[in-house]
């Protein structure tokens, strides 16, 4: 992959929907040019798919994170993976025996739910539980969500945060 394809990808993960004319523009090449990168990075796989990021004020967004113990985590990965629902994705991180996820709803009472299945099918094969409500996307390059500073009314100080739930 080079420059060129870096800043394909760049412009295209904002706005999924640019044309190849647009793009060529961009970039200082001939939309039929455009187009053969991007079909290119869509063959080996870089670009995978295309999205629509729909954003509803009234979307409840978790983040999940597990630890298992190490002879556990497959079976505990797999259940995260096929038989719950809500969750929007999932991670495997270098931290050893760690699962990450990102579970959305519409109404919070299917997220408390979910956080019910897990701890009833999986408890006794996590050694750490947490789970932590989104407040508010600072940036989100795929929604098109740029970072504001706030001024100082704007931000609430360490006490005034609500806390997560945790379980070790």
């Amino acid at each position: 992959m080079d420059d060129t394809d870096k800043k394909i990808l760049d412009l295209i993960k904002g706005n999924a929907r640019m044309s190849y004319q647009e793009l060529g523009d961009l970039i200082g090449m001939s939309r039929v040019a455009a187009k053969k990168r991007v079909q290119k990075l869509e063959k080996e796989g870089i670009i995978r798919g295309y999205n629509t990021c729909i954003y509803r004020n009234d979307d409840v967004t978790v983040f999940i994170d597990i630890v298992t113990i190490p002879e556990k985590y497959e079976d505990v990965l797999e259940f995260v993976s096929t038989k719950v629902p809500f969750i929007r994705q999932i991670f495997r991180t270098t931290k050893e025996y760690h699962i990450h996820m990102v579970a959305a709803s519409y109404d919070s009472s299917d997220l408390k739910y979910l956080i019910k299945m897990i701890r009833k099918n999986c408890g006794e094969y996590m050694k750490e539980f947490e789970c932590h409500a989104v407040k508010e996307i600072v940036k989100d390059v795929y929604g098109g969500k740029r970072y504001e500073r706030k001024s100082e009314s704007d931000t609430e100080r360490p006490d005034e945060q609500a806390g997560g739930d945790r379980s070790s």
